[in-house]
C-alpha cells in the first residue's frame, strides 16, 4: 500500500499535542488510512519541538489529496502543508555515495582470503594472533577480521600473488584444526559486467558489510552538523 508522510505547518504551537493531533486526524481523515500522527518534541516542559507536525497517511492518491488541503482552514489556523520526501536528502546522498566508492576500492581490500575450520572456541585475539602466525609468510596482510557471528575470519593482502600463496595453504592445520581456505568477495573478484550490471552470482565485497556501520555513523554525523535531526515516530530525518 502507499505511503507517504505529510509534514504541516501553520499551527498554534502553545496548542496540547493531543488537540494538535486531533485536529490533524480531522482534517486529513479523508484523504486516507492515518497510520500515524506525530508532534516532535524536546522536553516536557516545551511541548512543540518546531513548527511541523507530522501525518503518515496509507492508500492510493493520499499524497495527492493532502496536497489539496494547503492553505485550508483548521478551526482557525490555516494548514501549511507539503510532502516529505522519502530520499536521502541530495547532499547526504553524495557524502554517503563518496564513502561507499572510497571504502569499496580501499587497496587494503582489493586481495584476501576467507579462513574457516579454526579452533572457534579461542578469542577474538588469539584467533587473529594465531592466523596472522600461519599466514604472515605469504605476504603483507593489511586487513584480518575475526567473524565470530559466522565462524570465519577474512585476511587481506596487498598483492595478488600474497592472496595466491594463502590460497596454497588450503588444507594445512592450525593448533590441530584442519584449515578451509577460499578467495573472500572483493571489488576485483566481483566486477561488474560492462553495462554497469551485476552479474550472476555477485557478491557485495566482504569489507564493505564488516564497516557498514561505521559507514553509517559517519553519515549519521555529516546530517546532525547539516542541522538534521531525526524523528523516531517517522523514521525520517529532517531538518
Amino acid at each position: 500500500m502507499p505511503r507517504v508522510v505529510i509534514a504541516v505547518e501553520g499551527y498554534d504551537t502553545c496548542l496540547h499535542e493531543d488537540d494538535v493531533k486531533k485536529e490533524l486526524i480531522n482534517h486529513f481523515n479523508s484523504c486516507g488510512e492515518i497510520f500515524r500522527v506525530v508532534v516532535p518534541k524536546k522536553d516536557p516542559d516545551c511541548p512543540n519541538l518546531d513548527r511541523r507536525a507530522f501525518v503518515i497517511l496509507l492508500g492510493d492518491g493520499a499524497k495527492e489529496k493532502a496536497l489539496q488541503l494547503n492553505g485550508t482552514d483548521m478551526g482557525g489556523w490555516i494548514a501549511l502543508v507539503k510532502v516529505e520526501p522519502d530520499r536521502e536528502d541530495e547532499e547526504s546522498a553524495k557524502y554517503r555515495s563518496s564513502l561507499i566508492h572510497e571504502l569499496m576500492h580501499d587497496p587494503k581490500f582489493l586481495y584476501g582470503v576467507t579462513v574457516s575450520g579454526y579452533d572457534t572456541s579461542l578469542t577474538v585475539e588469539e584467533v587473529e594472533s594465531a592466523l596472522t602466525k600461519h599466514f604472515m609468510y605469504c605476504g603483507e596482510i593489511t586487513h584480518i577480521y575475526v567473524n565470530t557471528l559466522d565462524k570465519l575470519t577474512n585476511i587481506y593482502f596487498s598483492k595478488q600473488e600474497e592472496e595466491a600463496r594463502a590460497m596454497d595453504l588450503r588444507g594445512t592445520k592450525v593448533g590441530g584444526f584442519k584449515l578451509t581456505i577460499f578467495r573472500v568477495a572483493t571489488v576485483l573478484s566481483n566486477r561488474p559486467l560492462g553495462n554497469g550490471e551485476r552479474g550472476h552470482g555477485y557478491t557485495i565485497p566482504a569489507h564493505m558489510i564488516e564497516f557498514t556501520s561505521e559507514l553509517n555513523a559517519k553519515v549519521i554525523a555529516f546530517k546532525k552538523e547539516r542541522g538534521f535531526r531525526f524523528v523516531e515516530g517517522i523514521g525520517k530525518w529532517i531538518r
